[in-house]
């Protein structure tokens, strides 16, 4: 298997992952989902931008890709 490939693997395994336990908690109990969810977020994102550790592009496509899933849930749900 290819690097590309498996970086997109984890990047499409992931944001699958997150977006579906994320659309399962709006559906069970919306109206918590969106102040937890914009918080998760704004972490992620901090987490994005300090990257001293060296994650790699593994470790970076699981990031964007939840980053992602976030980001479209609360699009979706909560524009």
């Amino acid at each position: 298997m290819s690097t590309t490939t498996c970086i997109e693997k984890r990047y499409d395994d992931t944001f699958d992952s997150v977006y579906d336990s994320l659309k399962e908690m709006v559906l069970k109990d919306p109206d918590h989902v969106e102040e937890h969810a914009r918080g998760i977020l704004k972490n992620l994102y901090i987490s994005q931008g300090n990257d001293w550790t060296g994650r790699g592009e593994i470790g970076n496509a699981g990031l964007g890709a939840s980053i992602a899933a976030y980001e479209s849930i609360l699009a979706e749900y909560f524009h």
